[in-house]
């Protein structure tokens, strides 16, 4: 999606978005890209192995899909992430009257994702029988200023059989209830507390 198709969304949601929740005003964006054949990048998560050696991955649930692509060597030192988990289209249709104006390289097309051959996997939702999100309380912090988690865990389980699981760190995306709430809202199947 281009900043004037974007408008083109703004243009049509905009006598409707008043009344409307968050939660609301996201899924009205998946119908309308969805009803134009637009894939969006909707959430994208960060996932990371426990040594930085290891295998770390950004998951992004699109309109129609989960792709799950590997971080270059830099971005698993250097990953700032988006707010909340969003992409910066769907953040900006959480805005409302404060719609930024995006640099290319912030943008996220899925076609260029899997193309650029940094896709481990692809998965249409209808491939997908559920998905597990758990809170990681073996990865509990103490310290002198209270205790907190340092990362969560996320299961995709396939109609095949398959599951791959993740491990998405609270410090790049957010908390447990607001990743789970947006994934219930984006995710077109069912999304379980494990």
């Amino acid at each position: 999606m281009n900043q004037s198709e974007f408008n083109q969304f703004l243009r049509y949601s905009q006598k409707d978005a008043l009344g409307k929740s968050g939660s609301e005003k996201i899924s009205s964006y998946i119908q309308w890209c969805n009803g134009r054949g637009i894939e969006e990048v909707i959430i994208r998560l960060s996932s990371e192995d426990k040594s930085w050696t290891g295998r770390n991955y950004f998951l992004d649930f699109t309109t129609s899909r989960l792709i799950a692509s590997k971080k270059g060597f830099r971005r698993k030192f250097i990953d700032t992430g988006f707010i909340a988990g969003m992409a910066p289209f769907p953040y900006a249709v959480l805005a409302g009257e404060k719609i930024p104006d995006f640099k290319q390289g912030t943008l996220l097309n899925p076609s260029e994702i899997i193309a650029k051959g940094k896709s481990d996997f692809d998965i249409s939702y209808s491939e997908i029988e559920e998905m597990y999100v758990r809170r990681g309380i073996e990865t509990t912090i103490t310290n002198m200023l209270g205790t907190a988690i340092s990362s969560n865990f996320l299961t995709v389980k396939a109609r095949n059989g398959e599951q791959h699981s993740y491990r998405l760190p609270v410090g790049k995306n957010g908390s447990f209830e607001k990743m789970y709430y947006w994934l219930k809202v984006v995710v077109p199947v069912k999304v379980s507390v494990g």
